[in-house]
């Protein structure tokens, strides 16, 4: 007892002294870390300059949310040998017939992802969800076989209590349902709709939940993909959410946005991708209908060539930028970006600038006020250096 009052009496008179030395420490050791792993030049100055500037708490924030572990976290749970290969699955298409002027872009992109292109597909915007929901609803009342939904956030609320009773239903009519949920986002509603989807019977699994006891969990690093696959025969995918928010009619603070209504085999790389994080949050390999074409051919102005590139959060990072650096460099006449949240690199803002410059025309909306108020800032700070060279941008 003694010997623990005296240590305290000597943390007490050189607690100053500890703690420069404990920054000091935590400040080199986090540094050279940033130095080893981070590839972008201003991320690197800016934790670089946090964990010097913010005595241990600034250490503390990179180590928590500066570092991808889930890229680890996966190769530990599930090695490649025990991952299967989803890819490579379809016959490519031969795209020489396609005109002259996009056969670099074709072949850089399956370069970047090395997923086939596939043709006869369809891809139809749905515009908010005032039109996306009663597509998809339908689409699960229609269901016979298997069903697969993946969302960031399913608020209980109108619309959230539709899918989780259509779900219901479809389950009980015999198709089997998986329901992936990412364990930060469902924390936006109170009342937790997978809990009510498994009193249904409904399998649902959460990625990377928020509190586990094996392992740390890390806000920065979620699973935003919404993804429904529906028999192989339709596929939605986009920015929507499931949430009233989405319907802008008779809603106090709408979002607008676009869910794309998929049909054709492209529909197989959609579902492998939900097979994939299906996997990785589970350990489960689930089997899911391979797409089968249809009796009644498309025509030409239906069809549509595709393939899915995905992007994180535990692998092939940076696809979706690569793509689009490699779609700036091949535009002739103009690019058109609707995004919530417009903060670009110095990369693909130089690219952007660059293809303003050869006369082609770049227009930007975004929103006035976007729902994460330090954005907003950011966006506004950067809106001179946007528009340089004739970019446009709207709000």
């Amino acid at each position: 007892m003694q010997i623990f009052e005296e240590l305290l009496e000597w943390t007490y008179i050189h607690w100053v002294t500890i703690t420069i030395i404990l920054h000091i420490s935590l400040s080199l050791i986090s540094s050279l870390h940033v130095l080893m792993f981070k590839e972008n030049e201003r991320t690197s100055l800016a934790w670089i300059g946090l964990v010097i500037l913010s005595p241990v708490v600034g250490s503390l924030f990179y180590w928590l949310f500066g570092i991808n572990r889930i890229k680890r976290l996966a190769q530990k749970k599930h090695p490649k040998t025990r991952k299967p290969d989803f890819r490579h699955q379809q016959k490519p298409i031969k795209f020489f017939h396609l005109p002259k002027r996009w056969h670099s872009s074709i072949i850089a992109g399956y370069k970047i992802h090395p997923v086939n292109y596939i043709a006869a597909n369809t891809v139809e915007p749905l515009i908010n969800g005032d039109t996306a929901y009663p597509a998809m609803i339908q689409s699960i009342n229609s269901a016979k076989h298997h069903i697969v939904l993946s969302s960031y956030i399913f608020n209980w609320d109108s619309v959230g209590l539709q899918f989780i009773n259509a779900l219901g239903e479809a389950h009980s009519r015999g198709v089997i349902v998986n329901v992936l949920l990412d364990g930060i986002g469902i924390g936006y509603s109170w009342h937790k709709s997978d809990r009510a989807l498994k009193k249904l019977g409904v399998k649902t699994a959460r990625f990377l939940p928020a509190i586990s006891l094996t392992s740390i969990r890390f806000i920065n690093l979620r699973n935003h993909r919404k993804i429904l696959c529906v028999d192989g025969e339709v596929a939605y995918i986009g920015g929507m959410n499931i949430s009233q928010n989405n319907v802008v009619k008779n809603t106090e603070t709408p979002i607008d946005d676009v869910q794309f209504q998929v049909t054709g085999q492209v529909i197989d790389q959609i579902s492998q991708v939900f097979i994939e994080d299906w996997f990785f949050a589970t350990g489960e390999l689930i089997e899911f209908p391979l797409h089968k074409p249809s009796i009644h051919k498309q025509t030409s102005e239906q069809s549509v060539v595709a393939r899915v590139i995905q992007d994180g959060p535990d692998e092939d990072h940076n696809k979706i930028r690569w793509a689009l650096i490699n779609a700036l460099a091949s535009a002739r006449t103009n690019v058109k970006i609707m995004t919530p949240y417009f903060i670009p690199d110095q990369t693909l803002m130089t690219y952007l600038h660059a293809a303003a410059l050869r006369g082609v025309l770049i227009e930007i909306i975004v929103p006035e006020h976007s729902d994460i108020f330090f954005v907003n800032w950011v966006m506004e700070a950067n809106f001179l250096r946007i528009i340089e060279h004739g970019v446009h941008e709207y709000k």
